[in-house]
């Protein structure tokens, strides 16, 4: 009877300790997952994505939406607003699919169905994958964040490093009296200051310690009619689908600018004229929808110009900056009249860049000379 007696209190012990750490949780929230955040008694430090996504697209209060990969995270929701007179919010998926990014856009219209504005970026290397395509190599996705099952939530109100790393020191710095607050969506996910920008960052971080020079192709690759198909089937379901589902939101779409470096490797490879190609097809599929604003640039100047980029793909945050400007006056919108001409300039200006000049550009010693340069379009 002893034995039984010492089991049922120790039970009872660990019941009651279940029930107040997971009432802890729920009730401080680190990733915002059943509340909108206390910053009035706490400092929510957002830095965690596909954690804390779900949450902020749950229960924060907003009209607009930024979201995407990478090639988003420098984006500043301040601007946004001021721009395009809206409360937006920034929720970026970095390497995300288009499915990812679609269902949780689903998730934020379903919460939230009066959104005026959704500006997203149409990363070009994942449109030739399977349109139910997720990311399984960045690590174990929080599923149960994402799911409806409640249980599972367990994962959450008793996980070690959501009650150490984080509840234990929001609630020891609200006892010392550290600021309260949140990470500003202008902040969150933004990488620009922590990088070197320029020529030497982004031959360095391409060719390692390799040759520096571009080679002709001994092949030139094209477009399969499988590939099509596969690409039809990933704009459908996760690029127009939702657009003709929301006809009053308004999706700003656009095409990420890369550098030189990036389309060089294209040319060296044998399949630039595959990925305008790509690029072109998807195109045609997606801008005969009135409510879907498709965007790309032919701006060479600021785009060949490697003291804008860390490496051979990522630009600094006064290109972010350059680009909602552009959006928000309407400048390089493409539709059915001028997508094939805009793709045709990209195509004939790479094929016939000489990329190995592209080495001998001028490093700024000041990577924020670029931002300087942008500001005068922008501001």
């Amino acid at each position: 009877m002893k034995n039984k007696a010492w089991l049922l209190i120790f039970s009872v012990v660990v019941l009651v300790c279940v029930v107040a750490i997971s009432s802890l949780t729920m009730y401080v929230d680190p990733y915002m997952h059943y509340h909108k955040p206390h910053t009035d008694k706490f400092y929510y430090v957002l830095d965690n994505q596909r954690s804390q996504n779900n949450g902020i697209i749950k229960n924060f209060d907003y009209d607009a939406i930024i979201t995407g990969t990478s090639m988003t995270e420098n984006f500043k929701t301040s601007e946004m607003d001021r721009l395009f007179n809206c409360n937006a919010i920034k929720v970026p998926f970095s390497g995300a699919s288009f499915k990812e990014l679609n269902d949780n856009l689903q998730l934020a219209l379903e919460t939230h169905p009066n959104i005026k504005y959704i500006i997203r970026c149409l990363y070009p290397n994942s449109l030739v994958v399977d349109k139910n395509a997720m990311r399984d190599d960045l690590g174990e996705y929080p599923e149960y964040l994402y799911d409806k099952n409640p249980f599972n939530d367990i994962e959450y109100l008793l996980n070690r490093d959501v009650l150490y790393n984080r509840i234990y020191h929001m609630t020891l710095d609200r006892t010392v009296g550290e600021k309260v607050g949140i990470t500003s969506f202008d902040d969150y996910s933004n990488w620009s200051h922590r990088y070197k920008f320029g020529p030497e960052a982004v031959i360095k971080s391409s060719f390692g310690n390799k040759e520096r020079k571009f080679s002709e192709p001994d092949h030139i690759e094209a477009l399969a009619d499988n590939e099509k198909e596969i690409i039809r089937e990933t704009v459908e379901q996760n690029i127009v689908k939702i657009a003709t589902e929301h006809p009053d939101t308004n999706f700003y779409y656009f095409l990420p600018p890369y550098s030189p470096i990036y389309w060089g490797f294209h040319k060296q490879n044998g399949t630039l004229k595959k990925q305008i190609e790509i690029e072109k097809y998807a195109l045609s599929l997606i801008v005969p929808y009135k409510n879907i604003h498709m965007f790309g640039w032919d701006r060479f100047d600021i785009f060949d110009d490697l003291n804008n980029y860390k490496d051979l793909t990522h630009y600094g945050e006064w290109v972010n900056s350059w680009m909602l400007y552009q959006m928000s006056q309407g400048n390089g919108r493409l539709d059915e009249s001028n997508y094939k001409n805009y793709m045709d300039s990209l195509y004939n200006h790479y094929v016939n860049l000489d990329y190995n000049t592209v080495f001998s550009q001028v490093d700024n010693d000041d990577d924020f000379e670029m931002e300087r340069k942008l500001e005068k379009e922008y501001k």
